[in-house]
């Protein structure tokens, strides 16, 4: 199975891709991330590693998928549920939302992914960080510029000139919710609450959306229309943890085309928790045989 290769057709072009990686390769070590469930997705947090390793950041290891916590999200570790990192650290999380298991069978939708956390040090300005995570998806992954749209309040406004020196068009690419509305709803296009915490405090935030149907309407307002997706969310203020996320495989389909293979992936999951409890694995694993 390591060896097995598939052509995934988009746009009439036909892209080949190794749809999984050895067994081997999940040992424990967080530089080798040995969380990706395929190929594609595992060089992406590579690259990743590497940039933000060559400016000073240190990996650190993730939280396992299964939080063993059956009251929230099944007891899956959830996307947006913080995890243990400091300023000037990044780690590569596994997250699955509970209600997408049942999309399992939708392309676009991933009932496993993973966030690339990155924690900017407490000597970073919020310009510098928010410019940081730009470049890297300008010029590493190579996004194109004229796709992007930019979800916030107008907490951002002192950051505009950011996205002007990076090339974009705020006038015509940034969409401003309502500030009442995007505190209420904390969903990170705007402010940000983590969730099952309603003392926790919100925080502003900006959210970036890729263009990857070039026939889609263009973004003027929240929510986006069908051909857009977010790829990820930044923090744009140092009040609670300046730093950003974002979701690996949304990057990767923006740069390539491409949809990991969901049964492919549920193999490699199920190696994965099994081995790290092979007696008695958790109770969570059973959620994604749901049809």
């Amino acid at each position: 199975m390591a060896n097995k290769r598939r052509t995934i057709l988009k746009g009439g072009a036909a892209l080949a891709a190794a749809s999984v990686l050895p067994v081997s390769t999940f040992a424990r070590n967080p530089r080798r991330d040995g969380l990706s469930l395929d190929l594609p997705t595992h060089l992406l947090h590579e690259s990743m590693i590497d940039h933000f390793e060559a400016r000073g950041y240190k990996l650190v290891d993730h939280q396992p998928v299964v939080t063993g916590d059956e009251s929230f999200n099944g007891g899956l570790r959830y996307d947006d549920t913080e995890i243990d990192t400091q300023r000037g650290q990044m780690a590569v999380q596994p997250c699955s939302r509970i209600e997408d298991i049942e999309k399992k069978g939708d392309p676009s939708v991933l009932p496993l992914f993973h966030i690339f956390y990155v924690r900017s040090p407490l000597d970073m300005t919020p310009e510098a960080s928010l410019s940081m995570v730009l470049d890297y998806l300008l010029n590493v992954v190579g996004l194109s510029r004229d796709k992007f749209a930019f979800v916030t309040t107008t907490a951002f406004d002192g950051l505009l000139p950011v996205l002007e020196e990076q090339g974009f068009n705020p006038i015509e690419q940034v969409i401003f919710r309502d500030k009442a509305e995007a505190l209420s709803a904390g969903d990170g296009c705007g402010y940000f609450r983590y969730p099952g915490r309603p003392d926790a405090q919100p925080f502003p935030t900006v959210g970036f959306y890729y263009r990857v149907d070039d026939e889609a309407p263009p973004a003027t307002s929240y929510h986006l229309p069908s051909g857009w997706i977010e790829i990820g969310e930044a923090s744009i203020d140092n009040s609670v943890s300046l730093g950003f996320g974002l979701g690996t495989e949304r990057v990767g389909y923006a740069q390539s085309g491409n949809i990991p293979n969901w049964s492919e992936r549920l193999f490699l999951l199920f190696e994965q928790v099994d081995r790290s409890a092979p007696v008695n694995p958790p109770s969570g694993r059973e959620l994604f045989f749901r049809s």
